[in-house]
Parts: C-alpha cells; sequence; structure tokens
C-alpha cells in the first residue's frame, strides 16, 4: 500500500506538471490572435516564470522557447510586425524602442544600441597649500596643484559611450557579444594610458576614441555564463557603478588640460575597478545570489605619484585572479538590499628587460592583494551606500599605482565612502564621502627620509550634489566638490569645483 500511494501521489506531480506544460503550449500559441501595437511579450514572460519556479526543465523551456519565436516569426510575415509594418522575406526583422535602449529582431538575434552621453561645464577655483608638495595628492585642477582658476566643457566620470550588444540561442546555449567605443570628447595626447592620456587642448587637436569593451558570452540557466574578452573589472565595480558622481563630476582632477574623464571618486573612495581582458565565470542567479570568478590580464605595479620611491615590477607569469559574492533582493515592502564582497590577487616579478626598477637589494617576487565589501540598501525613495577596502600592494588610485617601495615591500592600502540620497517627483538630493589612503613603508624612509615625507597619505573630497530627471533619457545634474590632499608629514592642499552639465541614457 504504502509503494501504491508512493506511485500515485508521482504520478499525480507529473500529471500536473504535463497539464502546466501544455497550457503554457497553448498559451504560446493563443497569444498571437492578440498581438497588439505592446512591445512586451506576455508568453515570453510566462515562459520565464515557469522557468524560474521549476515548472519547466530547461529542455522543456528551450522547447517551447524554440516554438514561440518560430510562431512569431510566421506571424510577422503574415501580418508585420506591431506598428503595422509589413515585412517581406522569411526573417522578420523590425526596430522598436525598448524601455531604455534602442533594439531589432533580426531571425534568431536580438540587437540592441545603447549609449550615454555626459557633458558638462566645470569650473574649478584656484587650489590652497600649493606650496607644499604631496606626491600622488589629487587635490588641484591644473598642473603640479596650480592655485589658478580654470573653467571647461568636458566629460565627466563616464565618458560618453556607444555599445552594441547581440543576443541569441543556439543548440542549447545562450550567447551574447558587445563592443562599446567611448569617448571623452576633450583633445587628447597619447601616453601609456592612450586615450586616457594627457589633456591637450590646442587647436587642431581630436579626441581619443577609447574602445574599453569587447566581449562574448556563452552559458545556460542552469550551468551559469562564461565571459571572454575586455570588460569592467570584478574588484571594486559595485563601488563606481554605484557613486553618484557617475553621471556627474566627482574630483575634477585636471581641469586646466581636460582629459578623457575626471575622477570621480576614483583614488578618494576606491580603487578604479579598470577595464581588463578576462574570462569569467559567474554562477546562475540563487534566489539573488550569485558568484564570480575570473583570469585577468596582469598589469605591472607601476610608478604612478611617488617617482623614486617606487619598486616598478613588470614581469607576470600568471594571471591576476578577482573573485565576487553577490547578493541582490527585497528584504521588504519597498525595501531593497544589495552586498557584495571582492578580491583581488596578483604575483609580481622583477624583469629588467621590460621595465623593472628598484628591487635594490630586495625582494624581486612579491605579490599584491586586496578586499572590499559593498552594501546598499534602497527603501521609500532613500538610497544609502557604503563601501570598504583593504590591501598590500594593492596601490592607490590605479590597480597597483604606488603600491611597492624600491626594496619590494608592499605600501598598504585602505580606504572608502559612504553616500545617501533621497529622490522625490524627479528631483534627488544627495551627498557622499569618501578617502584613499597610502602607507609609506619604513623602505620608503630608508632611501629618502623627505621624499618620504611628501608621499600622499590620504586623498579625500565631499560632494554635494543634485539631479533632476528632464525626460526618459536626459538628466541634469550639479555637484559642488571640496577635494583634500595630505602628505605623510601632515600638510595638506585643496581645491574646490562646481559642475554644471547633462547625462543622457538610451
Amino acid at each position: 500500500m504504502p509503494k501504491l500511494k508512493s506511485r500515485l501521489r508521482s504520478g499525480g506531480r507529473q500529471a500536473r506538471r504535463a497539464m502546466l506544460v501544455a497550457a503554457a503550449a497553448s498559451m504560446a500559441a493563443a497569444s498571437f490572435v492578440a498581438v497588439s501595437s505592446a512591445r512586451a511579450d506576455t508568453t515570453d514572460i510566462l515562459l520565464e516564470q515557469l522557468r524560474a519556479k521549476g515548472i519547466l526543465s530547461p529542455h522543456e523551456f528551450h522547447k517551447l522557447k524554440l516554438r514561440h519565436e518560430h510562431e512569431k516569426a510566421a506571424m510577422y510575415r503574415r501580418a508585420g510586425p506591431p506598428g503595422g509594418v509589413i515585412v517581406k522575406g522569411p526573417a522578420p526583422e523590425y526596430v522598436t524602442v525598448c524601455p531604455k535602449h534602442i533594439c531589432m529582431r533580426v531571425g534568431q538575434v536580438d540587437v540592441s544600441l545603447s549609449g550615454d552621453l555626459v557633458f558638462g561645464g566645470v569650473e574649478t577655483f584656484g587650489a590652497h597649500g600649493t606650496n607644499n608638495t604631496i606626491l600622488g595628492g589629487l587635490a588641484g585642477a591644473g598642473a603640479n596643484g596650480s592655485n589658478q582658476s580654470y573653467n571647461s566643457i568636458q566629460a565627466g566620470l563616464l565618458p560618453s559611450a556607444i555599445v552594441l550588444s547581440l543576443s541569441t540561442h543556439q543548440m542549447g546555449y545562450d550567447l551574447g557579444f558587445t563592443i562599446g567605443a567611448y569617448t571623452g570628447g576633450s583633445n587628447i595626447a597619447p601616453n601609456g594610458a592612450n586615450a586616457n592620456g594627457g589633456g591637450s587642448p590646442i587647436a587642431l587637436g581630436t579626441p581619443g576614441i577609447d574602445l574599453r569593451q569587447i566581449f562574448g558570452t556563452v552559458g545556460t540557466p542552469t550551468f551559469g555564463t562564461v565571459k571572454i574578452g575586455r570588460d569592467l573589472g570584478l574588484f571594486g565595480s559595485d563601488a563606481i557603478l554605484n557613486d553618484a558622481t557617475l553621471l556627474g563630476m566627482g574630483s575634477p582632477l585636471t581641469t586646466g588640460t581636460p582629459g578623457n574623464t575626471t575622477l570621480g571618486r576614483i583614488g578618494v573612495g576606491y580603487v578604479y575597478a579598470d577595464w581588463i581582458p578576462q574570462v569569467t565565470y559567474t554562477t546562475p542567479d540563487m534566489n539573488g545570489f550569485t558568484a564570480s570568478i575570473g583570469a585577468f590580464t596582469p598589469l605591472h605595479a607601476a610608478a604612478f605619484g611617488a617617482g623614486a620611491l617606487d619598486g616598478v615590477y613588470t614581469g607576470q607569469d600568471v594571471p591576476m585572479v578577482q573573485g565576487q559574492l553577490k547578493w541582490k533582493g527585497a528584504v521588504g515592502p519597498g525595501a531593497k538590499l544589495t552586498l557584495s564582497a571582492d578580491g583581488v590577487w596578483q604575483h609580481h616579478a622583477f624583469d629588467l628587460a621590460t621595465g623593472s626598477a628598484g628591487a635594490i637589494g630586495g625582494a624581486n617576487d612579491v605579490d599584491s592583494w586586496g578586499i572590499d565589501g559593498f552594501g546598499k540598501v534602497d527603501i521609500a525613495g532613500f538610497s544609502l551606500v557604503g563601501y570598504g577596502y583593504y590591501g598590500k600592494g594593492l596601490g592607490t588610485t590605479g590597480l597597483f599605482y604606488d603600491s611597492f617601495d624600491t626594496f619590494g615591500n608592499a605600501r598598504q592600502s585602505y580606504g572608502g565612502y559612504v553616500q545617501g540620497s533621497y529622490t522625490f517627483n524627479k528631483f534627488t538630493l544627495g551627498a557622499s564621502w569618501g578617502v584613499s589612503g597610502l602607507k609609506a613603508t619604513s623602505g620608503d624612509y630608508a632611501l629618502s627620509p623627505v621624499l618620504a615625507s611628501e608621499l600622499v597619505k590620504w586623498n579625500e573630497s565631499v560632494v554635494g550634489f543634485a539631479r533632476y530627471q528632464l525626460t526618459t533619457w536626459m538628466a541634469l545634474q550639479g555637484e559642488y566638490v571640496h577635494t583634500w590632499s595630505t602628505n605623510q608629514m601632515g600638510q595638506v592642499t585643496y581645491n574646490d569645483a562646481l559642475w554644471l552639465g547633462t547625462a543622457w541614457f538610451f
């Protein structure tokens, strides 16, 4: 009898599952009778929900999805896409405005075009304390922290961009391809940083084209996704993506010779995540939780502001490794929470053939590492962000900048930022404070007590901002920014800046 009851229960579950699958298939066919000018497809949403609840297996989902796409294609050939435009030929091709970008369906390939425009006027007022030498200091708008005031019309933290993405489903795999071209719009004097080189405000100049993003993805709903190509790194990614100055300016750096972008909170709250060639695996979403790990092109441990104090390591025989743990979900009515933690590690080797310098009787092989934590809560129009990081040999401003002394001793890096904002109607008001610190080593003082005392200890800033969402695409943002730098002996340089600009996203 127990076995009979078990079989009956199992049979009941299978029957109910079969009925749901059949119902989904019937709705997929019936939905075409009611196709209107709406762009959203109810059947696609239903299939996604049935898969998410586990009612449809991955095989059943992809089978029904493919059938649904074929039926849509047949209908478009007969009646045309929403809007009444008749499409001739075997493949349905139509252009429509998606919620935040422009998209096109070509056969079984989804094509989307998105982009942004971030431009504004900057007035940076004369820096104070310019007689103080701060190696690696970020306060100042012109060369050597000049006390001259400067003005420019330029890009903010985020350069303007056009991004093309393709996605399709083939033989059970979800495939994607993305390429993004970015530009700050200001004349550039190329150097080792290429489009991120110094500005060159002279006639007949041209801006740099920054092809910072090109990658492909392959995956399945049950396996997860593998990304290969160049994209934003994992370490510190949530810090910059949730920085409110991404829509504005933050710390300006060089208004006198505007470059590709401003700093935002790069070097004054976090180390730049950067766009790095990588192979990264991300798990499927498990009730809001995801994990990612990747192998990245290793970067040099380079001199930035410390100059003669720096050990430069240019030999890398293994990839950089980065990882991320992340959870995102609702924690109550109208309340959302995001938590993440990242890690980064890289091995460096002393290699004269590729430009290494320093290591005077010191280490020829060194390691860099860093960890961070991020949290964001959104509730009833309020948004609060907190971020912090710590590392050794991590560097400051950019990954592994000023990270080691000439003896191979790793400098300690630390910092973070807090940010709060409130959105009502179309207005957002907010403020943030952040700091990035670097600790001089005993080797720095042994080499040169004077230079060690002048090495930057902290770069800090306070930002107040106001934003008005004029249209779905266009926002206006104003900022007032106070940035100051402190060296190891406590001397300070500071400056103030005003930004009035616009950010467009489509």
